[in-house]
């Protein structure tokens, strides 16, 4: 769910070419193509549940229709429920419907709500919470259950026509009363990640129509499940009213630089000043850590995701697909725009963490064929080498195109903001290109300046600039105007290799937006910095 004023519209731009976009950080060593499956219309569906077996896909919950509306009538109108589940056969692309009808409605009411929280666990899909009209109590609200689907009995018997009660088990908890949130697992501690309690119906202004709780936590919890009874238990709960006041966020797996298991945390709305989204990462393991010396630029709210891990450089990858985000970046104009609207962008960006927990991010070359990715899910290739927990192993890739997996579902919108949009009823399949990093141990050409990092930013007295030098190097750094008119000269000395740290005094600069430019003997780098007052 998205909430938005439309107050107004305020728009600043960046002038930058699309190669100097890298500013943000250096292209990652491989490259993403896109291209659709031809076939018939598949269901046009968002926001819902998936798990997978084998060649066959299962769909549970979400929306047919595009972005909700804003008023009472029109916020998650019942005639767009997703009232089926959905299998889908991507050998031939056929695919096959049970009518949620045939179970009771307390089963059922659940499975047909927006927003869950879900993770397949072997052959056991688990959806938690999501928001629907609940039609025992005759009323809208974030469902306090947990229903646990056996995936191939149900994709079976959806196949075949048959009942599909058997297959499915719920349990009820007010814990599990969450919409809009993530649903993770880290060795066997389940994470329900942030998110609310919506109750009501959905309107903008807030009127007595509805209410609304933010979790503010990460409610950690076990469960049992013997097939037959499914047990919760041990909940404890790490708060932040502050970092954590998010939904309509992305999660995704991340493999650490010794080799442990966590979650990677990104995006989400709204930051408690302000309809805007959060830009600063969370990386959870026993616990999680808010980052507070990076902003996030791109793709901030739900959207497709592709983790990827580069064992010998130890970096961490997350290409976005699309969505919505604060900025966007015109190809045409090469502008850089960030707008209080949010709008659907076709951009896609990855983030990167490498070893020592610095955070950089780029556009990719390619962009989506429309603006979409907003809600819809990344299915990886499962005959791709990948960790336990889906993340691509970017070292076992030969140095040929690869299907690295297909992005289904999602919102398509027919323009950035207050345009009309639909749900997605076509998939499309991403392939990947290593650039020469599969010999492994042998990292592939950088440049001499690396793990650029400025914060903070905005910065109103002192910003920190860190860097690390490959080699010994004459560095040459500057602060310009978005106009190119150099305005400080910051330094220009002789440096050892190594990590680099240089502060900046902002105090004697005007608000406004500069470029920070690093220049050594063989390479350049350029960040942007915006001094607030």
């Amino acid at each position: 769910m998205r909430l938005s004023k439309f107050l107004f519209l305020l728009l600043f731009t960046i002038t930058l070419s699309s190669n100097n976009f890298a500013q943000f950080g250096p292209l990652p060593p491989f490259t993403i193509e896109i291209e659709p499956v031809i076939t018939a219309p598949l269901p046009a569906l968002h926001s819902f549940a998936f798990a997978q077996s084998g060649s066959k896909w299962l769909i549970i919950g979400g929306r047919t229709n595009g972005l909700h509306g804003l008023n009472s009538s029109g916020g998650f109108p019942a005639e767009y429920k997703n009232d089926a589940v959905i299998v889908i056969d991507t050998n031939t692309w056929a695919y096959y419907t049970a009518d949620l009808n045939q179970l009771t409605k307390a089963i059922a009411d659940p499975m047909r709500s927006s927003n869950m929280e879900y993770i397949q666990e072997g052959n056991y899909l688990y959806m938690v919470g999501g928001y629907g009209y609940d039609s025992v109590a005759s009323m809208f609200v974030s469902f306090p259950k947990l229903t646990a689907v056996h995936v191939d009995n149900m994709i079976n018997a959806v196949i075949n026509a048959q009942p599909i009660a058997s297959t499915i088990r719920q349990v009820a908890d007010t814990n599990l009363s969450i919409s809009g949130g993530e649903l993770g697992k880290i060795g066997n501690d389940y994470y329900l990640i942030f998110g609310h309690n919506f109750g009501g119906r959905y309107s903008d202004p807030p009127s007595p129509l509805f209410t609304q709780t933010y979790s503010n936590c990460i409610k950690k919890f076990n469960l049992s499940d013997d097939g037959t009874t499914i047990n919760l238990s041990g909940f404890s709960y790490q708060l932040d009213t502050n970092n954590f006041h998010r939904r309509d966020l992305n999660s995704a797996p991340i493999i650490n630089p010794d080799n442990s298991f966590g979650i990677g945390i990104y995006g989400g709305a709204f930051r408690k000043d302000s309809n805007l989204p959060y830009r600063e990462p969370i990386r959870l393991n026993t616990a999680a850590t808010s980052i507070n010396t990076y902003e996030q630029i791109m793709n901030q709210y739900t959207c497709a995701l592709m983790p990827i891990y580069d064992s010998v450089t130890q970096k961490m990858y997350t290409t976005f697909f699309g969505g919505i985000s604060l900025f966007n970046f015109n190809d045409t104009t090469s502008l850089l725009t960030r707008d209080i609207d949010v709008p659907f962008v076709d951009d896609i960006s990855t983030l990167s963490c490498n070893a020592l927990g610095i955070y950089e991010e780029c556009l990719m070359s390619t962009n989506l064929p429309s603006l979409l990715g907003s809600n819809a899910k990344f299915v990886p290739n499962k005959h791709l080498s990948s960790y336990a927990n889906d993340v691509i192993r970017l070292r076992d890739l030969p140095n040929t195109k690869k299907l690295a997996g297909y992005i289904f579902g999602g919102i398509r919108a027919q323009q950035g903001n207050f345009g009309s949009s639909s749900a997605n009823d076509t998939v499309y399949r991403v392939y990947i290109t290593p650039n020469n990093v599969n010999i492994t141990g042998i990292e592939e050409p950088i440049n001499n300046i690396q793990n650029t990092q400025l914060y903070p930013n905005p910065s109103n007295q002192i910003s920190t600039l860190l860097f690390t030098l490959k080699e010994n190097s004459q560095i040459v750094i500057s602060l310009s105007d978005i106009t190119g008119k150099k305005v400080v000269d910051i330094t220009n000395e002789e440096m050892q290799k190594g990590n680099q740290k240089i502060n900046i005094n902002t105090s004697i600069l005007s608000a406004g937006i500069y470029i920070c430019k690093i220049n050594s003997n063989s390479s350049e780098r350029i960040l942007k910095l915006v001094v607030g007052r």
